[in-house]
């Protein structure tokens, strides 16, 4: 067992060990979100370059949700954890299709669930949609796809892309101590973004 998810270890314990470990490629998004949301209000030359980046989205919805994640969320990962050295040699091919297809299936899933989001409470960017947003996708969507999803899937990548090496590492103890942690440090990074 990894040492980071075994149960004898508080679920508390574990997110400050990944959010210590995580902690700057969290301030990043954070950041760049951020950044991004100040640019929008505070530099209205910006806007139409926001605005042309909406419209793309809308035209070319779902491909561009689909191939922005995957390039964000896969290949960008992928190309830090290579270069870090934290992908086995001889497996970087294998990797690098698992988390473009990985988050380009994210991609697919998250744009609809915005897309029903959108035509159930509006497109409207008031506090309360946007609040009503959040919860529905920090709470029943990640509770019931994104954290197992990721449990699984992930799981299955760090055991060697093997289902008989997963079910040995992932008793139902520490499947529920792992979906735990995740979920956790979801809301740590998520819900302030």
């Amino acid at each position: 067992h990894n040492a980071s998810t075994t149960p004898s270890r508080t679920v508390l314990a574990v997110c400050r060990a990944g959010i210590r470990r995580n902690r700057i490629p969290a301030l990043m998004v954070q950041a760049f979100a951020g950044t991004l949301v100040a640019l929008y209000y505070l530099a209205p030359e910006l806007r139409p370059l926001f605005e042309l980046v909406g419209a793309m989205k809308a035209r070319y919805n779902p491909g561009f949700a689909i191939i922005f994640t995957a390039f964000f969320g896969g290949l960008i990962p992928w190309l830090v954890l290579m270069h870090r050295g934290r992908i086995p040699s001889g497996q970087y091919l294998r990797h690098l299709s698992f988390f473009v297809g990985f988050w380009a299936l994210q991609g697919a899933v998250v744009n609809t669930l915005y897309s029903g989001l959108n035509a159930w409470l509006g497109p409207n960017k008031d506090l309360q949609t946007l609040l009503l947003k959040v919860l529905i996708d920090q709470g029943p969507f990640n509770l019931l796809w994104g954290t197992p999803c990721s449990l699984f899937l992930m799981g299955w990548k760090d055991a060697e892309f093997s289902w008989s090496r997963f079910r040995v590492a992932n008793p139902p103890r520490v499947l529920a101590h792992r979906f735990l942690t995740i979920q956790v440090s979801a809301w740590v990074v998520w819900i302030p973004a």
